[in-house]
């Protein structure tokens, strides 16, 4: 928790050097699991992801290909995030994510499973944040990035981040209780799509 302050305190001070904007920061759950979910372009979505959030921190689930590199591994590590197979159900990482909802933790999660290349403002939003959030009774935050390809280049326009209203995923359980992941991720997708 010292090294994720820490960093989070030279990030803190370079996005305002830098001029970036957060909106909504008073929309955090200050207790409570929580999933939070954004678009994903830039390797700084992870940066400005924690930044809205903060003072909570976010358990990221990184990418298995980040493990192979010492210093990468080194601070998913000490930064209390954990990796991920992509592409398969990996329930090493389930557990994890879980065992921090369970303790009332946030777990930050890009639905759209890599970053968007593409000239599309989002790729379809996978399925699998919202079994998780509502497997770990936790609330869905959605932020919308925008610019965040400029973050480290001091360029215009600004790099912005809003945060979305909470929302439960009650509405999307079936008689059984069981989630309709897909409806719930639809949902999700159209938020940060009006926030864009």
């Amino acid at each position: 928790m010292r090294l994720y302050r820490i960093i989070a305190f030279f990030f803190r001070f370079f996005s305002k050097l830098v001029g970036v904007r957060f909106s909504g920061k008073d929309k955090v759950p200050a207790n409570g699991p929580v999933v939070v979910i954004a678009n994903h372009r830039h390797w700084s979505d992870i940066v400005l992801m924690a930044l809205a959030v903060y003072p909570r921190q976010v358990h990221f689930m990184a990418k298995s290909e980040y493990g192979q590199n010492h210093f990468f591994n080194f601070l998913i590590k000490h930064l209390g995030s954990f990796l991920v197979e992509r592409g398969e159900a990996d329930m090493r990482a389930i557990k994890t994510a879980l065992g921090y909802l369970k303790q009332g933790e946030v777990v930050g999660i890009f639905p759209e499973g890599t970053r968007n290349k593409t000239k599309q403002e989002l790729l379809p939003f996978k399925p699998g944040a919202f079994v998780l959030a509502q497997r770990g009774k936790a609330q869905v935050l959605p932020l919308a990035i925008s610019n965040a390809v400029n973050y480290a280049g001091f360029r215009k326009p600004r790099t912005t981040v809003q945060v979305g209203e909470p929302f439960d995923l009650d509405g999307f359980l079936d008689e059984r209780k069981k989630i309709n992941a897909p409806a719930a991720a639809d949902f999700a997708q159209q938020r940060i799509e009006k926030m864009l």
